[in-house]
């Protein structure tokens, strides 16, 4: 998997709160031939019984995402260990019809804690 620095969502970010967003990343107005892809591992393990129970995929027309709108929910399995580092939370291609700035916003118990998160837009991706 190729990573640019500068499409990267979150690195190490900490889910500490039920709601949490991703750094917003510049990608343009989409309407691209070929779609970048979002790419999303759990770097470090939930406690027992706290987990991500949806992840947001937005867009806003500025970084502040001051109006921002939800392309797509994703629920991770229920497979998913959330409670090991190292699984693979989310991948998946990014919405057509997107705005300037994508962020992804994370939706999880109550007062989670131990949970870290690493994700980025990327050209290619391993699927699993």
């Amino acid at each position: 998997m190729n990573i640019d620095a500068n499409l990267l969502l979150a690195n190490n970010l900490t889910i500490d709160n039920a709601t949490k967003t991703s750094s917003a990343v510049y990608v343009g107005k989409g309407k691209a031939y070929c779609p970048l892809l979002i790419d999303v591992k759990l770097t470090a393990a939930f406690d027992a019984d706290k987990k991500i129970n949806t992840i947001e995929v937005i867009t806003a027309v500025d970084e502040a995402l001051t109006s921002p709108v939800t392309l797509c929910t994703f629920t991770p399995g229920a497979v998913i260990d959330q409670e090991k580092a190292g699984q693979t939370l989310m991948q998946l291609a990014l919405p057509y019809q997107h705005d300037n700035y994508v962020a992804l916003k994370f939706n999880s118990t109550a007062t989670p804690t131990g949970g870290k998160v690493f994700a980025a837009i990327v050209k290619d991706i391993s699927l699993r």
